[in-house]
């Protein structure tokens, strides 16, 4: 996936839920890159809503995103 980069962001979290439920979020990933963040271990076919959040800079974390589903490949 990418990301908008965020002005003094050191690094990017993302999270994922199976089936675009909400509930029940996926371990995080870690990203130091905006334009190319991997979310491993999706199932093909299942839909996943995601949302990602900057790290870093005066507040320490931003808000999460709005979140997006998206079917896995």
């Amino acid at each position: 996936m990418r990301l908008q980069p965020v002005a003094n962001a050191h690094a990017y979290q993302v999270r994922a839920s199976a089936n675009g439920n909400g509930n029940t979020w996926l371990p995080m990933v870690d990203s130091t890159q905006a334009r190319r963040v991997t979310v491993p271990n999706l199932t093909p076919g299942t839909t996943y809503t995601v949302q990602a959040r900057a790290v870093g800079g005066a507040t320490g974390y931003s808000d999460w995103s709005d979140p997006v589903s998206h079917m896995a490949t």
